[in-house]
């Protein structure tokens, strides 16, 4: 830990001396030797900063003036044709539809009740999630292998993905039990072939028209493949994935099994599992130029299976523990080769913008693992695996967040404008990039351009895409009872007594950058952007001992080597310093106080206790907030002591620990604890807070939709309480107008007359005329003029 204690030598502002990557006649004072004295903390009123407040209603709204990344709602299902087809299917009689969900005298509104719960799973599906799980299967009609499920947060995606295997394993067997019935000549349960009956003694059995007498039920079944049902998920919530499919399908009938590390022993992959799902797999020439063909056989008996595996290790998974050795035919003679033997017959892929697209590692080999499946079903005469693609943010940055997708999907026979669909989509793709580096320049893009490229989006989303928005309706009633997104953005002005010192600091990341830039060097250039971020909420991080770097890594390795106490890390002996004249944590403050004294009734609850959750977009502001928050404590500030009680999830957490935080976090009641701390990257999908109604993210995320999934992790299907939700700002802090100018579609410092070039991630964002306004850039597209 030496590393990281304090010296003297530390206490001046931080890369004084000049570097190769920095001019020596920086405007920084370099002869500081008292931190609290240079700054004026010891005297400053913590009081003298100004702050300006906006409401913005409906935070996740969209825009139809703008080219941007949201998507509006796909198949939603909700016309009176559709409606009734969907419930004839399910075996739902509209009269008791319309009986569950008639106005209560006492609630004075319509409820949303379940529906129908399908055999196999243990909890129902309400009316809007049974209709996308129907209409996600019937794309295979229209010859797409699969689909995207990409229901905004808190919808019950997660549910709707059971629902899918669900209703697959019920197709299956009801086709199976007929025609085993056919075979035997036997007629007591199910009608004869060719007939024109509309049911049957088997359709309860089933939870849907049986295959005996049903067009859908047939054409759905018959397109369906035999195999295993494999869910990939990001490791990080593949352990919650497996937790919430024991509670919400039927363990008799489904054998969950997961290759996760940190799987319990009943769910864990075994090999024997593996002997019984690996596939036969064969080859044979296919012509005389010995081109290979192989075929694929799978084992009977495989639909019951739910095999859960973090996207992080399916690689291995398919290559090494499903591996098979395969005689290929040479014309040397035979030779052996080494493929995988996993061949599923439905993939559910949760989350997939983290594992696929341009997130994707270059070594990733699912998508030409899928296309590589369905070769060898066509050439093994059997139907191809059906895909599903899951995520509440289908586009993160563009739509080439989806383009894997589209090139799996194309490989099927539907057809946009008589066009190949990865050419419609690359050309719509390129037409993205265009329209939105107008916006970025500060022009007007007209009207008929936006028109058409939503045009052509809505012809590729339509035909594989169910989405829904937390604000739709459906059947005449909201799908939730929370209404909009209303975020309380707070912008802080920093006290006049701390403005040198952040400027100098801004001065040097500004100095650095495009030199770095060209350099290809981001080291020097990404430790000023994090002191300048954190300075945001941390301003005496502006003086901060220069052996702290605030990365991910060193906050991993100080919690690590403290044995995950924040109080034992280095950052502790400076937390008051840097926290001291904070407009940001004044804020955060108020806001805990206010929702500690906060005594309203919760409904269905014995307890009015309220609970909170701090998310930060960087891991070191996280740990940072959790010491100031365990300061305030020690110092028994009056406001929030003695009924305070925070805790911390980080990255260096393993997923039982993680979990074992939140599931304390969401007891009910004053004792357990009441503010989560969280870097943002743990606040995407697989947690559900619902418990809480208070949300502060303490700095825009690199997205706006970053921002969203955190507040769609209590503003969600659950949540009893009007939600109070909370974004704070410095737009004082260039680093932050950067990201904030981008979701407003436009160039940063546009009004300013000097450029500004700022490292966020792996980009450099520039602004100003000439190349330097291009708006956001890759790092290795940025050159020196």
């Amino acid at each position: 830990m030496a590393d990281y204690e304090d010296t003297d030598d530390d206490q001046t502002l931080p890369f004084s001396e000049p570097s190769e990557f920095e001019p020596s006649d920086s405007d920084s004072d370099s002869d500081v030797s008292d931190l609290d004295h240079t700054l004026g903390l010891q005297n400053l009123n913590i009081g003298e900063f100004e702050t300006e407040e906006a409401q913005d209603d409906d935070y996740g709204a969209l825009d139809f003036d703008v080219v941007d990344t949201q998507v509006g709602s796909y198949n939603a299902g909700d016309n009176d044709d559709a409606w009734r087809s969907c419930l004839q299917f399910f075996n739902i009689n509209p009269d008791e539809y319309l009986r569950q969900t008639a106005v209560r005298p006492s609630a004075g509104q319509a409820r949303r009740v379940p529906m129908k719960k399908l055999p196999g799973m243990s909890i129902g599906l309400f009316d809007y999630q049974l209709i996308a799980v129907l209409n996600l299967l019937k794309f295979t009609l229209n010859g797409v292998a699969g689909g995207l499920l990409c229901d905004e947060q808190g919808l019950g995606k997660t549910q709707e993905m059971f629902g899918v295997i669900g209703l697959a394993y019920n197709l299956r067997r009801s086709k199976a039990e007929v025609l085993e019935a056919y075979k035997k000549d036997d007629y007591r349960l199910h009608n004869r072939p060719n007939n024109s009956a509309v049911s049957c003694r088997a359709d309860d059995r089933y939870g849907i028209q049986c295959y005996c007498h049903s067009q859908l039920t047939k054409q759905l079944a018959d397109r369906l493949p035999d195999g295993l049902n494999l869910v990939v998920a990001p490791a990080r919530s593949c352990t919650q994935f497996l937790r919430e499919a024991k509670t919400k399908l039927d363990t008799k009938v489904f054998k969950l099994k997961s290759a996760h590390s940190s799987a319990e022993r009943d769910n864990k992959l075994t090999p024997v599992d593996i002997n019984s799902l690996r596939a036969t797999v064969t080859a044979a020439a296919a012509s005389s130029e010995q081109s290979v063909k192989y075929h694929y056989q799978v084992k009977p008996n495989q639909h019951n299976y739910i095999l859960f595996v973090p996207s992080e290790t399916l690689k291995s998974l398919m290559y090494v523990d499903f591996s098979v050795d395969v005689k290929v035919p040479k014309t040397d003679g035979a030779k052996l080769v080494k493929m995988s033997g996993l061949l599923p017959g439905l993939v559910m892929l949760d989350e997939f913008h983290e594992y696929t697209g341009p997130s994707a590692p270059q070594n990733n080999k699912l998508i030409p693992w899928l296309k590589h499946l369905k070769a060898c079903s066509e050439a093994s005469q059997r139907a191809s695996p059906l895909v599903f693609f899951a995520s509440g943010t289908p586009f993160g940055e563009s739509p080439i967040d989806i383009r894997d997708a589209i090139d799996l999907f194309s490989l099927d026979p539907w057809i946009v404008k008589d066009s190949d669909p990865l050419v419609f989509f690359d050309n719509l793709t390129e037409t993205f990039y265009s329209l939105t580096d107008q916006q970025a320049a500060g022009e007007t893009v007209p009207r008929e351009d936006i028109i058409r490229y939503r045009r052509d989006l809505d012809a590729i989303l339509s035909k594989l895409m169910v989405r829904r928005l937390g604000t739709d309706t459906f059947r005449g009633r909201p799908l939730t009872a929370l209404g909009p997104l209303k975020v309380s953005i707070v912008d802080h002005q920093l006290p006049a007594a701390l403005i040198p010192h952040l400027q100098a600091l801004a001065d040097r990341t500004r100095n650095t950058l495009p030199t770095s830039a060209v350099l290809h060097s981001t080291e020097q250039g990404q430790a000023l952007l994090l002191r300048l971020r954190l300075a945001s909420t941390f301003p005496g991080i502006a003086l901060a001992p220069s052996t702290f770097t605030f990365t991910d890594d060193e906050v991993t390795t100080l919690l690590s080597s403290s044995n995950n106490n924040p109080l034992l890390t280095p950052y502790n002996t400076h937390i008051t310093t840097w926290s001291t004249g904070s407009p940001k944590l004044s804020t955060i403050t108020s806001t805990i106080t206010t929702m500690l004294t906060d005594t309203a009734p919760i409904p269905g609850e014995s307890t009015s206790a309220k609970k909170l959750l701090l998310f930060s977009p960087l891991e070191s502001e996280s740990l940072l907030l959790h010491l100031y928050l365990l300061t305030q404590q020690q110092q028994k500030s009056p406001h929030l002591v003695p009924r305070l009680k925070p805790v911390h999830i980080h990255s260096g957490m393993s997923p039982s620990t993680r979990q074992a935080v939140i599931d304390k976090f969401l007891q009910p009641g004053n004792a357990p604890p009441n503010v989560l701390i969280a870097p943002m990257a743990l606040a995407g999908t697989g947690l559900n807070l619902h418990k809480a109604n208070y949300a502060i993210v303490t700095s825009p995320a690199w997205t706006r939709r970053e921002n969203q999934q955190a507040y769609f992790r209590i503003h969600r299907v659950g949540q009893r309480q009007e939600t109070k939700l909370q974004l704070l700002t410095c737009r004082w802090n260039p680093a932050e107008r950067v990201i904030l100018g981008r979701y407003e579609g436009r160039g940063v410092g546009e009004d300013e007359e000097e450029e500004e070039v700022w490292v966020v991630d792996n980009r450099f964002v520039a602004s100003g005329s000439g190349e330097a306004g291009r708006g956001v850039v890759d790092r290795h597209n940025l050159v020196e003029e």
